[in-house]
């Protein structure tokens, strides 16, 4: 795992127990939108070793918040 996927995931798992990361600190943090950083974080869950080690219940709702924003329309 690389340096921004490293620090993606802390921001999820810090953010986790409120519901995900806000809007605002995942822009000003990676540049992108929810979506976008959701999308990596389900590939980090899904690919990345490191990510296995964590616990599952926090594997699994880090997942849930993830599944939640690629599902959401874009807001105008």
């Amino acid at each position: 795992m690389n340096t921004e996927e490293q620090a993606m995931l802390e921001l999820a798992r810090s953010w986790a127990p409120y519901g995900g990361a806000r809007p605002g600190v995942i822009l000003v943090q990676f540049g992108m939108s929810p979506a976008g950083f959701y999308a990596n974080i389900t590939r980090i869950l899904h690919t990345n070793a490191a990510a296995w080690n964590m616990p599952i219940a926090e594997r699994h709702r880090i997942g849930e918040i993830a599944a939640r924003y690629s599902t959401q329309p874009a807001s105008v």
